[in-house]
């Protein structure tokens, strides 16, 4: 049973279920299928008392929290119905899916964790590359019409997104093996690139930047003749792959004719750092750029700092474009308060990054805070929860030092 749970978390994971579903493959949605059979396998696999445990954990009330202001705030919210349910079940699914991976991941052989992440990762990058050369199946005209590619994502920058925090996951496991780690990163750095998003080739830089201060330790071990000797390794790294990246941009615009122009071109010019402006020309403006997105939305919170109630951001009666913020959309769909509370959250979940000694789960906190940034909906994706989930099993879980000692030394 655990490998048709393992399975089918890899399906989450990866946007498998979503795409099979969406072209047809699979006749019904996930929500009606897929996710109530990975709850009740876990419900006949797991102890309803080990499960119970998992409440005690941060990032379940965090999550318990949103849901019952989204409930709470329906009361007096403009928004149709139809957007409300969706939200809220979100919320369920969202703590649901936290709930059964934190007691997999705790639970479960290593070598089957491993796996999760490393297969989700192949799943989901392969899916992009396809996407990009042969194109894929889109289930919108808006979809076929987007010249960057999100693979089984749909989404470029959810796709990134996915990528990103499913890489952090496989990282943990990589940390000892040079050759396999490195192997590993060039992948996800392409793959990421790729996809032609901004916070998500930020955020893998970011995770490797970090990842050889720290020597790819579990544990912080930074000291300064450690930090002089990463750092030229780090700058040997990042100079080959900015090479690399430089001599892939142009076979790009010489093989698809189609990034080279536009946006997607403009788009392609500022990743290398070939533009003009430390913007792109989408990003204020146009109405619905990420900068007039931020000024709108953040005018819309000062006016209402108590919240306008569940799903209001997302109303495309009002808003063509949702925040594209997550601190943005907290505050407001359901006031200062929860924008308060999740703050509080991400302190003392750095907080605890210190208490354990775990350096990944420090990277993976900063990692939110930056999401938080570029995307509104960052916590419903599947591969961000699955992430949070198993460094939560494994920080607050999980007792042993030798956790993966055995496991790393055979990779």
């Amino acid at each position: 049973m655990k490998y048709i749970i393992a399975f089918l978390i890899i399906l989450f994971a990866s946007f498998t279920d979503i795409f099979l579903s969406q072209i047809g493959i699979i006749p019904v949605e996930p929500a009606y299928f897929l996710i109530p059979l990975f709850f009740v396998l876990c419900l006949l696999r797991y102890h309803l008392k080990e499960l119970t445990q998992v409440f005690k954990t941060h990032t379940f009330k965090l999550l318990f929290i949103f849901l019952l202001f989204s409930i709470i705030y329906t009361s007096f919210s403009s928004a149709p119905i139809d957007t409300i349910i969706t939200e809220i079940t979100l919320n369920i699914i969202t703590i649901l899916i936290y709930i059964f991976t934190v007691q997999f991941f705790r639970s479960e052989n290593k070598k089957i964790i491993f796996a999760v992440f490393f297969i989700s990762f192949l799943i989901l990058s392969s899916s992009i590359w396809y996407d990009l050369f042969f194109g894929l199946p889109k289930h919108t005209q808006a979809l076929e019409d987007l010249v960057r590619k999100g693979g089984f994502g749909a989404n470029p920058n959810r796709a990134a997104a996915g990528l990103k925090f499913l890489s952090l996951g496989a990282l943990y496991f990589l940390q000892r093996n040079n050759l396999k780690r490195n192997m590993f990163i060039l992948v996800m750095v392409a793959s990421v690139f790729i996809t032609f998003s901004r916070g998500g080739l930020v955020s893998i830089l970011f995770i490797i930047i970090l990842g050889y201060t720290n020597n790819w330790d579990t544990k912080f071990n930074i000291n300064f003749q450690k930090l002089m000797k990463n750092t030229f390794k780090m700058i040997m790294v990042l100079a080959s792959l900015y090479i690399g990246l430089l001599v892939f941009a142009d076979y790009i615009k010489e093989k698809f004719p189609i990034y080279a122009a536009g946006s997607a071109g403009e788009r392609l010019d500022y990743l290398l750092g070939k533009g003009d402006s430390t913007t792109l020309s989408d990003d204020v403006g146009s109405g619905n750029g990420r900068g007039d997105l931020v000024i709108k939305f953040a005018n819309e919170f000062m006016s209402h700092p108590l919240g306008q109630g569940t799903a209001y951001s997302s109303d495309i009666r009002i808003f063509p474009q949702n925040t594209h913020n997550f601190y943005l959309f907290i505050g407001v769909n359901y006031g200062f308060i929860v924008l308060i509370i999740y703050l509080i959250y991400l302190l003392y979940s750095l907080k605890l990054s210190f208490t354990s000694n775990n350096f990944f789960y420090f990277i993976l906190v900063l990692l939110l805070l930056f999401e938080g940034i570029v995307s509104h909906y960052f916590l419903y994706i599947r591969a961000v929860i699955i992430c949070i989930a198993f460094f939560d099993s494994v920080i607050i879980f999980k007792q042993k030092e030798d956790y993966q000692q055995n496991f790393i030394e055979k990779l």
